[in-house]
């Protein structure tokens, strides 16, 4: 886990996922630094937490956290996100006067919870209408100040020195469309970083960061084995990010990881940081 609030971050993840995981196992866990119970662990390659039962303290699980490249959230749940609109597009193009096939290109980090969704399908729709009038093939459009106006949850970044004056300390993050052609009626996410061979690959990324060597170690997997060598019946992995994509991510582990590096981790399961009640378990599948 990152070192800025990391003792804090690390709780509230052990936290949410023993409450997931008591409700579903009908189990009483609670936790404990791995270092309170076995202080010879300071300054040596320990493992966070310890869970076990009140009444039967013995038979214990090891628990170690690692944090995930927030990366991988622009290459996979946003990436799902645009998927997902440019879908649920046509259904509502035919019949508004648009004409023409549009790419959008390379769109910003953003991802809505349903209630807000349509809201910002009806914003995007109206200004993609606004401004199709002499759209010529081959040009390229930013809409993305138009869609701000509309839709108040549209994303900003800090602006550019020269920009200050027109939007303030922030300006609306830019959604480039370019017409395609001038037949037909469809949007489409463009060739862009967020294709599925990238997900893929960001997802490996991530994960050799978690499993990368260091100093000759490999981690987690040596930390949960001094835990097992410690006495646990059992050991866990947590992999905290926020918006978490069980999908990709349990393919690449299953996949793409060494067993050599999982050889004594039993099961790895995502938190959802952003989200309290989500956990998912991708490790065995």
């Amino acid at each position: 886990m990152k070192e800025k609030g990391k003792e804090t971050t690390e709780e509230i993840c052990v936290e949410r996922f023993l409450n997931w995981y008591n409700k579903r196992q009908n189990r009483n866990y609670i936790y404990e630094k791995a270092t309170d119970c076995f202080t010879d662990l300071k300054d040596k390659l320990n493992w966070d937490f310890i869970a076990y039962e009140r009444a039967n303290p013995q038979e214990w699980i090891g628990i170690e956290l690692k944090e995930l490249d927030p990366l991988r959230k622009e290459t996979s749940v946003f990436f799902t996100f645009w998927e997902r609109l440019c879908s649920d597009l046509p259904k509502d193009l035919p019949g508004k006067g648009i004409q023409g096939e549009f790419e959008i290109s390379f769109p910003p980090v953003f991802d809505l919870p349903q209630n807000d969704r349509q809201r910002f399908l009806e914003a995007f729709i109206q200004v993609l209408i606004h401004r199709q009038s002499g759209w010529k093939v081959g040009e390229t459009k930013d809409i993305g100040p138009e869609v701000w106006n509309k839709f108040p949850n549209w994303p900003t970044q800090r602006s550019d020195v020269d920009e200050w004056d027109e939007w303030g300390r922030d300006r609306p993050c830019k959604l480039e469309i370019t017409k395609v052609s001038d037949s037909g009626c469809k949007v489409r996410v463009g060739t862009s970083p967020l294709v599925i061979g990238d997900v893929i690959e960001e997802d490996k990324k991530a994960l050799n960061a978690v499993f990368k060597l260091k100093n000759g170690i490999v981690k987690p997997d040596r930390q949960l084995e001094l835990a097992k060598k410690k006495g646990a019946r059992k050991t866990i992995l947590l992999l905290a990010n926020i918006g978490v994509d069980e999908y990709n991510t349990g393919n690449s582990v299953q996949n793409c990881l060494d067993q050599g590096l999982i050889s004594h981790i039993d099961c790895i399961y995502l938190v959802d940081m952003g989200n309290g009640r989500r956990v998912v378990k991708i490790y065995p599948s």
